[in-house]
């Protein structure tokens, strides 16, 4: 079945129907954005989606056209270990010639759910995927369907015109490649990406230069995330100064369009927490 699927360069729309179980977070229980939407797919799909990832990872570990260097999400030899101790010894490295660095941590406002599919189709011809690949993959996005079961009772199905199948095996590698550009939009800055979550970096000789160096990086970042349907969460979006002796600092004065954004003395990066010395 799943040979005759990549021969016809096809995917069955009985793959792709997938039952939404919200998981209660926290918080106010009547407010939709406090639940978690746990996504199940047919079993018989994941089999074909591992095999796709698998036939994928071996296409860009032959060099056809790598994913970004500091790609850490979801790649064999990469981890969120990995991903937290070159983060941390650059950062040292950096205050050994420097009094600060300067950091934002990015949050990407549901980053998964608004993937547009055509911008994602055009960019795998940048990783050298043949015209049957990608007439595969644009049959895996397309024609998507979900429901919502609560309490054992079913919703219809509705459309998913827009997005990466959550709970899928293929969904996290195809937006590593979709977001793979990215670092490039700004080059006066470091740039590290576990998946959706991204952190921009500057060492500097004050706050003030960092938070310069840091506010003009965010608009080429912004430029890109919007042409790209990706939103950046003001909100949750993050910035903080890594120096040797705490500070007090009660402003950022890290700007993105024109809204400053809040400062943080600890932060919960791929999870360990980092405080700012």
């Amino acid at each position: 079945m799943v040979n005759l699927s990549f021969k016809q360069k096809c995917v069955p729309l009985s793959w792709k129907m997938a039952t939404v179980t919200p998981i209660f977070k926290s918080g106010d229980s009547s407010n939709i954005d406090n639940y978690r939407p746990i996504s199940i797919l047919p079993v018989v799909s994941k089999v074909a989606e591992k095999w796709v990832t698998k036939l994928i990872n071996e296409h860009l570990n032959k060099g056809h056209s790598l994913l970004h260097p500091m790609q850490f999400g979801f790649r064999e030899h990469h981890s969120t270990e990995f991903a937290n101790c070159l983060f941390i010894e650059k950062i040292k490295h950096m205050l050994d010639s420097n009094p600060c660095v300067g950091a934002v941590f990015l949050d990407l406002k549901k980053a998964f759910d608004t993937v547009n599919h055509e911008i994602l189709l055009s960019k795998l011809t940048y990783f050298n995927f043949s015209m049957d690949a990608i007439q595969w993959i644009k049959s895996y996005l397309e024609f998507r369907k979900q429901c919502v079961c609560i309490n054992s009772v079913k919703s219809t199905f509705l459309d998913v015109p827009v997005g990466l199948p959550q709970g899928s095996i293929l969904g996290p590698l195809l937006f590593s490649m979709y977001i793979n550009d990215l670092p490039n939009t700004c080059g006066n800055v470091e740039f590290q990406m576990y998946a959706d979550d991204a952190v921009i970096f500057t060492s500097a000789k004050n706050i003030q230069e960092a938070a310069s160096i840091l506010t003009s990086a965010l608009v080429p970042v912004n430029e890109w995330l919007s042409k790209s349907c990706l939103l950046l969460n003001t909100t949750k979006t993050v910035c903080m100064v890594f120096t040797k002796q705490p500070l007090d600092i009660k402003h950022s004065g890290i700007f993105l369009e024109r809204q400053e954004l809040e400062i943080v003395s600890k932060f919960k990066y791929l999870g360990v927490t980092l405080d700012s010395t």
